[in-house]
């Protein structure tokens, strides 16, 4: 040190002790050193934090702008009827009908889609029916085939009645023992009393008494 200050001295022929400023100051060069040191490191500790709040703003900012991935939901369907593969189908949430139709392997040569909408959405735990074609002529199929076999026309003896409260003058001659005339008394007796009641009730218009009502009792109906 006292080598340093003879060099200070040559050099710049300060004649200024320092040497003895700094003995004498002592305590004062202290305080401002350690005011300096405060400094730096206030310094130092607010730059610290600048970073660290930097880096959390910049953490949020790429969380907020981070995108939700949607969560796809299942669903669960039965679907039978004129399927090809009757099931408890798994499809995801926002499937439509013609998705379960798809997932049961599509629909049979039977399937009668007439009232069935493919677009419509489905819902969890829903029920899907196909019905048949054949399904809704099953009963006037069977009662054809009974009549044909017993060498009838194939139209049963119920559906060939004469509704006497409907019937026109035509359809009425065609029952045994009935004209032109009382067709037409028929008609008018309708317009004015109402509906028959029964079949016997044909019996209360001129004309038509028990041994006529005999003739088509079984071909009328009301």
């Amino acid at each position: 040190m006292k080598r340093l200050m003879e060099l200070i001295h040559e050099k710049i022929g300060y004649r200024f002790d320092i040497e003895a400023f700094c003995r004498n100051n002592r305590q004062m060069l202290i305080k401002v050193a350690a005011a300096a040191l405060a400094v730096v490191v206030a310094f130092f500790v607010f730059a610290s934090e600048g970073t660290g709040e930097n880096q959390e703003n910049s953490d949020n900012m790429a969380s907020d702008t981070e995108v939700e991935q949607p969560v796809s939901e299942s669903i669960y369907v039965d679907i039978g009827g004129e399927v090809r593969t009757p099931i408890m189908a798994e499809l995801p949430e926002g499937s439509r009908v013609d998705d379960a139709i798809k997932a049961a392997g599509g629909l049979t040569e039977k399937a009668d889609m007439t009232d069935v909408n493919r677009a419509a959405f489905l819902e969890d735990g829903e029920k899907i029916y196909i019905p048949a074609v054949i399904e809704e002529a099953d009963g006037l199929s069977d009662g054809n085939e009974l009549e044909m076999a017993n060498g009838g026309s194939g139209i049963s003896h119920q559906d060939s009645k004469v509704n006497i409260n409907t019937a026109d003058s035509a359809e009425l001659q065609t029952l045994t023992g009935i004209g032109p005339a009382t067709a037409q008394k028929i008609i008018d007796y309708r317009q004015e009393n109402g509906r028959f009641s029964s079949p016997e009730d044909i019996k209360t218009v001129s004309g038509i008494g028990d041994k006529t009502f005999e003739k088509f009792k079984d071909n009328i109906k009301v």
